[in-house]
């Protein structure tokens, strides 16, 4: 037909990145539960990260493995992306990867400890991330009071009656305005988050109207009392809540005890019960200022020794 216009077709883009050394990218994946909420997805045969990201404002099914020292990335788009909007896609993958963490002095530190050598030869601490702050905060808030099959479900469902749609079929995680559009009966009813749906709610307005942006909590130069201090003014944000964000914000002095790591713990120990929270302050006072990731490693090196067992190159 004379005028009709040619639909664009879907277009590969090879991006390389090159992280810091040492750089496992499984131990990164693997390093907290974030790899087993959508849009993740790992491909073991492959040993490749599948996940479905947003750049330019399209949907990209992206590709994720490693080469030597350097990481290739993948992405089907729909259409032919600009220099700008390839580059939105490395800088949403380098927050994922935490790439701009200097870790050089915690893997000095934990060289020295003989169960924590594994650490500096893997080049582990790193904590996958969301591309946006914003995807960080729901999916912890998704976290709260609930068992892990529950946080799966919720993201899930976020994800697939909002997201937008990749070349492949595939949902990206919805961003704070779709978020926000969205009435408290919607998380509450379809989402299923029960007393979460006004603070999911609240917290999506509070970024879509800009009123919170990244750099109200990634400035550098703020100390880590003042960060404390932001995240605790979150809706639906208490001391645990806030203690996770800060692991994935970077900042490691506090422990960030929850449930989970005192029963693993008193695991860890042979003890019946937990050991008191002072305790465990005092026996990780050494590693300061990192004393929560000197904990996390301790807590999560069985998880990288299965992983390795099973072929995936983590340990």
């Amino acid at each position: 037909m004379v005028g009709a216009v040619t639909p664009a077709r879907p277009q590969i883009h090879t991006l390389s990145l090159t992280p810091p050394r040492p750089f496992r990218l499984a131990t990164t994946l693997f390093a907290h539960g974030w790899i087993d909420l959508a849009p993740h997805l790992y491909l073991i045969e492959h040993r490749a990260l599948l996940t479905t990201l947003v750049a330019g404002g399209e949907a990209l099914d992206v590709r994720v493995d490693q080469r030597g020292a350097r990481l290739r990335a993948r992405a089907l788009a729909p259409r032919p992306l600009t220099r700008p909007e390839l580059g939105e896609l490395r800088r949403g993958l380098a927050r994922m990867l935490h790439l701009d963490l200097d870790l050089g002095g915690f893997w000095r530190r934990c060289a020295r400890e003989p169960r924590l050598r594994w650490v500096a030869r893997c080049g582990a601490g790193r904590l996958l991330r969301a591309p946006t702050l914003f995807e960080d905060l729901l999916k912890i808030l998704f976290t709260t009071n609930c068992s892990w099959a529950a946080t799966r479900k919720m993201v899930q469902r976020t994800v697939d009656l909002l997201g937008p749609r990749s070349p492949g079929g595939r949902a990206a995680f919805p961003d704070a305005a779709t978020c926000a559009a969205q009435p408290p009966a919607f998380w509450r009813e379809q989402v299923r988050a029960g007393y979460r749906s006004a603070h999911v709610t609240a917290l999506a307005e509070r970024f879509a109207s800009s009123r919170h942006a990244e750099a109200h909590f990634c400035d550098p130069d703020l100390d880590t009392a003042e960060l404390r201090r932001r995240l605790l003014a979150l809706p639906g944000f208490g001391p645990y809540a806030a203690g996770q964000a800060l692991r994935l914000l970077g900042r490691h002095q506090d422990l960030a005890l929850d449930s989970w790591c005192r029963g693993k713990l008193a695991r860890m120990q042979g003890r019946r019960r937990p050991p008191s929270d002072a305790a465990v302050e005092r026996a990780y006072r050494g590693f300061a200022p990192w004393q929560g990731l000197a904990l996390w490693m301790d807590l999560t090196a069985d998880w990288h020794r299965t992983l390795a067992r099973k072929g995936v190159p983590s340990w």
